[in-house]
């Protein structure tokens, strides 16, 4: 069966939003890029030595992930009711990655086997070779204003303020600095271009094997 014109348009996206959702779950599980905004000031300021630190934000991040863990009790950082309700609407976003994840993967999956039985790599080809260029791009242009653009994110997947945290209140604000987001934006677009890449070069390559 030939390939049709909506798969051509679909499977680029298929392909971009499947290495989006790996890329947002591994920049999550990168507990070192968490680490690397430690310094001597953040622990003087909070009381904590970098150790315990991390011990929280492991807490943190099992509740965000674990869709079995209902309560948010971290050892060394209380929460306010709304910075209690912003975390949990972060623990919806991030179970729906991984759901989106999955489900992409499969189509990922369906969608390679489709294309090799029609011998058509070319849509693929012509589909990441966009994205190569689209995404560094996208990349830049929000790098241009990046503060307005993370504000701009909140606003649009949360239906409320609490995201702006009182330190006083939500002392967690403390050790999650502007500089944490801005690496973990970072390292998603960096992993998502690697993939693109590497997704590149494998399907060029198989269809100069089948030509």
């Amino acid at each position: 069966m030939a390939i049709k014109t909506w798969e051509k348009l679909l499977y680029p996206l298929v392909i971009c939003i499947t290495g989006l959702s790996w890329a947002i779950f591994i920049t999550i599980n990168s507990f070192f890029l968490f680490r690397m905004t430690i310094n001597a000031q953040m622990t003087k300021l909070v009381g904590m030595t970098t150790a315990k630190i991390m011990k929280n934000y492991y807490q943190l991040i099992m509740y965000l992930e674990f869709p079995w863990v209902k309560d948010l009790k971290l050892s060394d950082f209380p929460f306010s009711i709304h910075g209690y309700e912003h975390m949990h609407e972060v623990k919806d976003l991030f179970l729906l990655n991984f759901g989106i994840l999955v489900a992409f993967t499969i189509l990922c999956i369906i969608m390679y086997s489709r294309v090799r039985k029609n011998n058509s790599w070319w849509i693929l080809v012509m589909g990441l070779r966009n994205m190569l260029i689209i995404i560094p791009m996208i990349v830049f242009f929000l790098t241009l204003n990046f503060d307005y653009w993370f504000v701009m994110f909140h606003k649009l997947f949360f239906r409320n303020n609490y995201w702006i945290f009182d330190p006083v209140k939500d002392p967690i604000i403390n050790v999650l600095p502007d500089s944490f987001f801005t690496i973990c934006f970072i390292s998603i677009f960096v992993l998502l271009e690697i993939y693109l890449i590497i997704s590149f070069i494998i399907v060029k390559r198989k269809m100069n094997q089948e030509k």
